[in-house]
């Protein structure tokens, strides 16, 4: 017998059988994967990747994308524990598949289909748990989202969303300015970034720079107009804020906007002097607010903001006169408070019809109607008093 052939037909068998086993190895995978045999499949596709001819194929990395697909999404453990990088590695895989065949072919069709799964599924499941409050558990589920389609606007919103109900202010600022730079981001977004970085950042500057861009994208939205107000005042930058708004002013006289930001400019400005016991300086301040308003109410006299404000404004003017005579004792009231009183009523009586207004043009407004019914209790008008709250009374008990 001749051994050495023997030998030689034996060696190019068991190459024979090397080859075939390597490449079943996927179709083998693909078996295991169809009986639930997660663990054997993983470790077939394991081998099947690294073999080169194999990892050409976008049948291999189709299977791949199937089997790491069930295991990340899996409920049970034990599977689920095989790999904590199964979500990543799925999602590799179909972009593989993706990038490597036509749009029509069924692979591309179902990877495509099968991401949309992947997505859908951690995004119901985030948004069940956030109805539940569990906010950390939300936010771990909108980020495996992100995961699938990290550029979704959707998502990027939820995850921030939920970090921010969660605490994780680091993480909110992160996927909202990801929105940012996306375009992506609403006004609600946008205020969110402004309030974290003045008190989570303490970074001003970076505020003014969002706030300047908001004002940019939402014109029409006021409260970003008062926001640079009160950061330029933060900031020392009064000037700074009254220039600008008074040349645009100028420019564009019929823009209510402008007018009321002029006007929370000198209404912030009132207060900060008042809390410094500079009585003279907050009075006239207040009353340029208060001709800032009423020039916006020339604009537009329905505009609730400005007769709101103007109502406020004449609150605090009158304030100043109540605060002297309750502070009064006895001897000095018998001799200053009614004059006092009386003058204070005057100028209350003067905003009333500004709050009334106000109350017209938004009728459910809890604070517009409890700063009337105030006004109403301090002269001594009890009759309105007592119907304006009874309307908050209703409105509160069917909130």
């Amino acid at each position: 017998m001749n051994t050495s052939k023997l030998f030689v037909l034996t060696f190019a068998l068991l190459l024979s059988v090397a080859s075939f086993a390597q490449k079943g190895s996927v179709t083998k995978a693909d078996a295991y994967l169809t009986k639930n045999e997660y663990a054997k499949a993983k470790a077939e596709i394991d081998v099947a990747i690294t073999i080169e001819k194999n990892a050409l194929k976008s049948k291999t990395w189709f299977v791949r994308g199937k089997i790491y697909q069930a295991i990340a999404t899996s409920t049970d453990e034990a599977v689920s524990a095989l790999d904590p990088d199964a979500l990543d590695k799925s999602v590799e895989a179909y972009n593989k598949v993706i990038a490597m065949d036509k749009e029509t072919s069924p692979n591309n069709l179902i990877s495509n289909t099968n991401l949309d799964a992947m997505w859908g599924n951690y995004i119901n499941i985030g948004g069940t748990v956030y109805g539940e409050e569990k906010f950390d558990e939300a936010l771990a589920n909108f980020e495996k989202a992100l995961k699938v389609k990290p550029t979704d606007s959707v998502t990027l919103l939820y995850a921030g969303v939920a970090a921010q109900q969660s605490g994780d202010n680091d993480k909110t600022l992160d996927y909202y300015y990801q929105m940012v730079d996306a375009n992506v981001a609403n006004g609600d977004v946008l205020s969110t970034l402004i309030y974290l970085e003045r008190t989570h950042k303490k970074d001003d500057n970076k505020a003014l720079e969002l706030v300047r861009k908001a004002k940019e994208l939402y014109p029409a939205e006021s409260k970003f107009g008062q926001e640079e107000i009160s950061l330029l005042l933060t900031m020392d930058k009064v000037d700074e804020a009254k220039t600008k708004l008074e040349a645009a002013i100028k420019e564009d006289p019929t823009n209510v906007n402008l007018h009321l930001n002029l006007g929370v400019l000198y209404d912030n400005l009132g207060s900060a002097k008042l809390e410094a016991g500079e009585k003279e300086v907050a009075r006239e301040n207040y009353n340029k607010a208060k001709d800032a308003y009423i020039n916006a109410i020339e604009v537009d006299a329905d505009n609730y903001v400005a007769n709101f404000n103007t109502g406020v404004i004449y609150v605090n003017l009158a304030k100043e006169y109540y605060d002297e005579v309750r502070d009064m004792n006895l001897r000095d009231y018998d001799k200053y408070g009614p004059a006092k009183i009386e003058k204070a009523d005057k100028i209350l009586r003067e905003g009333l019809p500004y709050m009334e207004k106000a109350t017209t043009i938004q009728p459910d407004d809890i604070s517009g109607l409890k700063a009337l019914q105030q006004m109403y209790t301090q002269l001594k008008m009890m009759d309105k008093a007592e119907a304006i709250l009874d309307r908050v009374d209703a409105l509160e008990a069917g909130q």
